[in-house]
C-alpha cells in the first residue's frame, strides 16, 4: 500500500511539474508574442520617423535652393540699381538742366506723401483714411 501511495505521489508530482512547465512555456510564448508585437510597432514608428526626416531634409534642401536663388536675384538687382544710379549721376554731371531738376525742391504734395507713414495692413489703411484732411464742401475750392 505504501508503494501505491508512493507511486501515486510520484505521479501527482510528475503531473504538477508537467503542468508548471506547461504554464511557464505558455507565459514565455505570451511574452515572446508581446515582444514581437512591440518590435513590429517600434519598427513601424522608426519607418514613419524616417519618412518625416526625409521629408524635412527635402524641404530644407528646397528652401536652401530658394534662398540661394533669391540671394542671386538680390545681388543682380543690386548690381542693376548700382549701374543705374551711376548712370544717373553721370547724366547729372553732364547735363545742367537735369542737374537743376534733380536739385530742385519737391512740390509740397509730394513732400507730404513722403512724410506719410507706410500702410502695413488693413487696420493701418483704415486708420490712414480716418486721419486724412476733411473734404471741402461743394462749391468751395481747395487751397492748392
Amino acid at each position: 500500500m505504501t508503494r501505491l501511495y508512493a507511486a501515486l505521489l510520484v505521479f501527482v508530482l510528475v503531473v504538477l511539474v508537467t503542468w508548471a512547465l506547461w504554464q511557464r512555456s505558455e507565459a514565455a510564448e505570451a511574452r515572446a508574442e508581446l515582444a514581437e508585437q512591440q518590435l513590429a510597432e517600434a519598427l513601424q514608428r522608426v519607418h514613419e520617423s524616417q519618412l518625416v526626416i526625409d521629408a524635412l531634409w527635402n524641404n530644407a534642401a528646397r528652401l536652401d535652393a530658394q534662398r540661394r536663388a533669391t540671394a542671386e536675384q538680390k545681388a543682380e538687382l543690386e548690381r542693376t540699381a548700382s549701374t543705374r544710379l551711376a548712370r544717373l549721376q553721370e547724366l547729372q554731371h553732364e547735363n545742367t538742366q537735369l542737374r537743376e531738376w534733380a536739385d530742385a525742391r519737391l512740390p509740397d504734395a509730394v513732400v507730404r506723401l513722403r512724410k506719410r507713414p507706410a500702410v502695413t495692413g488693413a487696420d493701418a489703411y483704415r486708420q490712414s483714411l480716418r486721419d486724412t484732411d476733411a473734404l471741402h464742401a461743394a462749391g468751395e475750392f481747395a487751397d492748392h
